[in-house]
């Protein structure tokens, strides 16, 4: 029960950073409003964290993985209050995006890292569990940041950065309880090549050539490097799910908006879909460590094609079915994944994980904006994708090494 509540300690201070990155979408608008700049512009507030967390997830993984992960969230956490703190007294728009890229270079110690709590804290018949717990808190995060968001914007919207600093200064409080973590991982730097080409994608929006020459970079670099077989399996299959789960998140923001919903509206009908997602992910986690990570992913990724069809019969029931098969797909694949390296492996394993999800994100939001609006377009994104998800996932090894 104690490692139960160091995953739920940990994980809570990547709620904050995913509670964060979310409840500022709501707040652009009054922004671009308040600096007299276009939507565009401040929206380079949120193009700039995820570009931050992107290039520094995998290399802080690896200092803190000998440092100590417990080192690493009191700084990670440390940079969120103080960042946001200083956004609250701050200006100018130009303090604000400083302020702001110091809150995703601690928001790029602490995602990861919780993550490779709950994949190293106790045995393998429960590691799915603990990643279900982390999954359900995370992803909580991104659900209650837009309405909260909405809410506080209605007032002020410094106080969001208030709001989630005061949130990262009383977990820290209770972080300083938790185990401490260390290892010395024997994939370290070849995961900096991967690493590389997957930050080059989330670059691209900034710069087109510096984006295609850190892919570039990357690429060549990944040739010369040979990671965990099982691992790239499972990161592929996982991948190409987290892209056609969040084409669909952007899908349902564009479709709403065509039907003449209001922000607002769309906003709460949305939220059915994250909501769904989290609260199924804690029991796919018990479900993967009683019937097999391999079976319940694929399952999972068979699930999401499938209920893809639904989107035909009606969009609630769509979001609901989707929020479902996705959690359960996330959290038993991302549970094989972890399992799949040794122990010692899985610090910087989590951080080139959590890398993948951002740059999912960003591919997926940007293709489910350029699609037509109709239900046979994403269709065509979420049921092949998925349908390949799991063809990976059949070549699986029914059980992987583990300590």
């Amino acid at each position: 029960m104690n490692r139960y509540r160091d995953v739920v300690l940990t994980s809570l201070l990547s709620f904050v950073s995913s509670f964060e990155a979310t409840m500022i979408l709501v707040a652009i608008p009054e922004i671009s409003a308040y600096f007299n700049i276009t939507h565009f512009e401040a929206s380079f507030l949120v193009t700039i964290y995820v570009a931050i967390e992107a290039l520094l997830f995998v290399p802080f993984a690896i200092v803190f993985e000998r440092i100590g992960l417990k080192m690493g969230l009191m700084l990670g956490g440390t940079l969120l209050v103080i960042g946001g703190i200083l956004i609250f007294f701050s200006s100018t728009f130009l303090e604000i995006e400083i302020f702001r890229a110091i809150q995703a270079v601690g928001a790029s110690i602490v995602l990861p890292t919780s993550l490779a709590y709950a994949s190293s804290i106790g045995d393998d018949a429960s590691r799915g569990h603990a990643i279900g717990i982390n999954h359900t808190i995370v992803s909580l995060g991104y659900v209650v940041g837009l309405p909260i968001g909405g809410l506080v914007t209605l007032f002020n919207w410094k106080i969001l950065f208030l709001v989630s600093s005061a949130l990262a200064l009383i977990i820290l409080i209770s972080i300083l309880t938790v185990n401490d973590i260390k290892s010395v991982s024997t994939i370290g730097i070849k995961a900096l090549g991967p690493s590389l080409m997957l930050s080059g994608v989330v670059l691209l929006p900034l710069n087109i050539w510096l984006g295609i020459a850190v892919i570039l970079f990357g690429l060549v670099t990944s040739l010369r490097t040979t990671l965990p077989k099982e691992y790239v399996k499972s990161s592929v299959s996982g991948f190409l799910h987290s892209v056609t789960r969040n084409a669909f998140a952007a899908y349902l923001v564009f479709f709403y908006s065509r039907l003449g919903y209001t922000p607002l509206q769309y906003g709460l009908l949305i939220l059915l879909y994250p909501l769904s997602f989290t609260f199924v992910s804690l029991v796919a986690g018990k479900a993967s460590d009683k019937f097999g990570r391999k079976l319940v992913s694929i399952l999972g990724f068979v699930a999401m094609a499938l209920f893809s069809l639904s989107i035909f019969i009606n969009s609630i029931l769509a979001e609901i079915l989707l929020g479902m098969a996705s959690g359960i797909a996330t959290t038993s694949n991302t549970s094989y994944t972890m399992n799949s390296l040794e122990k010692e492996n899985r610090i910087v394993g989590s951080a080139l994980r959590t890398l993948q999800g951002t740059v999912s994100m960003s591919l997926g939001l940007s293709l489910g904006s350029i699609i037509p609006i109709t239900p046979e377009s994403i269709v065509m994104i979420l049921l092949p994708l998925n349908l390949l998800a799991a063809i990976i996932a059949m070549s699986y090894e029914t059980k992987t090494k583990v300590e």
